[in-house]
This record gives C-alpha cells, sequence and structure tokens, in this order.
C-alpha cells in the first residue's frame, strides 16, 4: 500500500511538473504572441505614417512643379513678347543705319565727282597759268630790252655803291658785320626791282654774305674793353725814379706829432720814427740810376703812356694790326723802364698788356669784289643794248 501510494505519489509529482512546464510553455506561447501582435501594428502604424508623409510630400512637390511650370511659362511668354520687341526695334534701327549709308554713299560718290572735276578745272588753269607767266616773262625781258632798262639804272648805280662800301668796311677796317649790312642791303635793292637779269648778281651776293657770316671774327669789343680798363689804372701806378718832397713830409709828421695829447706822447714819437724811416728806401740797382723825376714830368709820363694805349684800342676798333702791336710793345717797354716794378699793380698790368699782344686780332678775311665785278658786266651789257635800240 505504502509502495503503491508511494508510487501515485510520485506519479502525481511529474503530471503536475508537466503541467506546470505546459502551462509555462503556453504563457510563454502567449506572451510571444502579444509582443508579435504589438511589433506588427506599430509597423503598421509607421507604415500608415510614412505613407501620409509621402503623400503629402508629393502633393507638395506637385504642387511647387505646377507652380514653377507657370512662372517658366509665364517668363517665356514674357521673353517671347521681348523678343518680338526688341527685334522690331533692331530692325527698326538697322533700316535707318541703311539708309544712312546709303546717303552718305551717294553724297561720297558726288563729292569724289565733283572733286575730280575740280582737279581737271585746276590742272587747266594751272597749265593756263603757267603759260601766262613764260608770255609775261618773255613780254617784260622785251619791254625791258626796249626800253634799255633806264628805269633801274639808278637803282643798280645805288647796290654799286653799297657794294664798294662792303668791300671798303672788310679790308681798310676790318669790319665784316657793316659789310654784311651792305650786302643784304643791295640784295634787298635788287629783289624790288624783279629784273631777271639780275639773278647773277644776286647769287654772287648771297654766297659773298654766307662767306661772311662763317668767318670767326675775333672779340675785339672784349680786347677793347679790357685795355679801356686798363688806361684808367694807369694815374694811380709807382713811378720808380721820383723826387720826393722831404721837407714838406717832415713838417706834416711835426704837425701830426703837436697834435697829440700829452698821454700820447710816447707813441706818437714812435710813430713818428716810424714814419721817418719810411721816407728812405734802400734799393741795390744793377744799372746806372737815372735822374729823378719831378710831379710834372711823372704826370707827363702817365699821360704819354695813357696815349699809346689809347692808340692801340683805336687802332684795334680800325683794324690796323700792326700799329696796334706796336704801341701795346711801347707800353710795355714805358711800364718795364719807368715804373715800379716792386708794384703788384704794375707787373699785373704789364701781364695784361703781354696777353693781349698774344691775341688775333685779324682773320683771313674773304674777297668779295666778285659782285662789283658781275653787276659792271650787267651794267656794261644794259648800255650795249640801249645804244642798239637807238
Amino acid at each position: 500500500m505504502e509502495n503503491l501510494n508511494g508510487e501515485n505519489r510520485v506519479t502525481k509529482q511529474p503530471e503536475k511538473v508537466i503541467e506546470q512546464e505546459t502551462n509555462d510553455q503556453e504563457n510563454t506561447h502567449k506572451s510571444t504572441s502579444g509582443t508579435a501582435i504589438a511589433f506588427i501594428f506599430l509597423a503598421i502604424v509607421f507604415s500608415l505614417s510614412a505613407g501620409g508623409a509621402t503623400f503629402l510630400l508629393f502633393q507638395s512637390l506637385e504642387k511647387t512643379r505646377a507652380e514653377l511650370a507657370q512662372k517658366v511659362e509665364k517668363n517665356r511668354a514674357d521673353l517671347s513678347d521681348t523678343t518680338i520687341k526688341v527685334s522690331g526695334d533692331i530692325s527698326g534701327q538697322l533700316r535707318t543705319i541703311t539708309d544712312k549709308m546709303a546717303r552718305i554713299t551717294a553724297d561720297q560718290q558726288q563729292f569724289q565727282s565733283q572733286v575730280s572735276a575740280q582737279q581737271q578745272t585746276t590742272a587747266a588753269l594751272s597749265k593756263k597759268m603757267a603759260i601766262s607767266n613764260q608770255q609775261m616773262l618773255q613780254s617784260i625781258d622785251v619791254l625791258f630790252k626796249q626800253k634799255g632798262r633806264e628805269r633801274i639804272g639808278w637803282v643798280l648805280a645805288e647796290v654799286e655803291y653799297l657794294l664798294l662800301i662792303a668791300n671798303h668796311s672788310l679790308q681798310l677796317q676790318n669790319d665784316a658785320a657793316t659789310a654784311i649790312a651792305a650786302l643784304e642791303a643791295a640784295d634787298s635793292r635788287l629783289l624790288d626791282t624783279g629784273d631777271p637779269g639780275t639773278i647773277a648778281s644776286r647769287t654772287q651776293i648771297r654766297e659773298e654774305i654766307q662767306q661772311l657770316k662763317a668767318l670767326q671774327q675775333p672779340d675785339i669789343v672784349g680786347i677793347a674793353a679790357r685795355l679801356a680798363s686798363v688806361i684808367k689804372m694807369i694815374p694811380s701806378l709807382p713811378v720808380q725814379y721820383t723826387q720826393v718832397n722831404t721837407k714838406k713830409k717832415i713838417a706834416d709828421l711835426i704837425d701830426k706829432k703837436a697834435s697829440h695829447d700829452s698821454a700820447d706822447l710816447e707813441q706818437a714819437g714812435k710813430d713818428f720814427l716810424h714814419e721817418l724811416r719810411g721816407l728812405i728806401v734802400f734799393r741795390k740797382l744793377e744799372t746806372t740810376p737815372k735822374a729823378l723825376m719831378t710831379p710834372g714830368q711823372q704826370f707827363f709820363l702817365q699821360q704819354n703812356l695813357q696815349l699809346k694805349l689809347e692808340t692801340a684800342r683805336r687802332s684795334l676798333l680800325s683794324g690796323h694790326k700792326t700799329l696796334f702791336e706796336e704801341s701795346l710793345n711801347e707800353a710795355v717797354q714805358l711800364l718795364q723802364e719807368f715804373f715800379d716794378l716792386e708794384s703788384s699793380q704794375v707787373r699785373q698790368i704789364i701781364e695784361e698788356l703781354q696777353n693781349l699782344q698774344k691775341m688775333t686780332i685779324s682773320s683771313d678775311l674773304p674777297d668779295i669784289s666778285t659782285s662789283i665785278k658781275v653787276l659792271r658786266a650787267y651794267q656794261n651789257e644794259l648800255e650795249k643794248q640801249q645804244e642798239v635800240s637807238k
């Protein structure tokens, strides 16, 4: 019994275990089924939400696309209108420009035709003028030959006188400027006559003017100014042999000494002795001393030196080269012989005069006498024609 009971107890326990396990499995299955159902529900809800959002997005895109299509269509219509308007404006402007170009081309052709006609007219007039000038020159030449050209006889004489002045100024006075002025005046007088026969004379005169202008002229005015400056300095130059009025100088020193105050008596005495020693000068003479000159002789010596320098200056201005050099040489000799060579002023003047002696005051002058010969030959021809006409 006990075993049976015991077995029954044992048998009943497993059944309870199995039943419990079965219940647990069912609970587990129910739990799993509920979770799956919830997940499926959530998936369905999410899908529906996503589909709704997609539908809303699609509607928004469709609306935006429609608006863009309307705008594009509107812009296309506006662009079409603008294109038509611009095309019309451009076509109008092109027609206007084409019309203007056509008018300009027509005007240009007309102007070219007028220019061509004017050129032809000008060429014809030039040809006629050339023939007329030639005939006029021939007529003038015949007129001069018939009349002997008496009307320009006095003009040719005046021109000859001007040419003589030019030659004398250049050859006798070495004055190229005056010679050029005279030649230019002669050329101007020949120009006023209008005589074709004077062409040879005018050509020669112009050549001589160019020769004189190309001539290198010394600075005569500058040399004359330097001589004038030396002449002004002559009265102040010390003379070597001059009498000294010793009595007068001593008397002047005594008066000067007496005029000093008693407080300066010692200094006045020293000054007196110093100036007294200056009255006596000792020099070593290598030659026999000359007699002392009086103040009157000294004055005439200075006047003689000034005269020599003035002669040199006038010889320079008149173009006498030899007299200029001789006068300067004599002036230097007077300075070296009679004036105090220990004076810096005397030595400076001697050096200045020696420098002036080395300067060139004349140049090789061209021959301008050919123009006179050509003019006189033409005058002789006129005289012969006049004799023939008589």
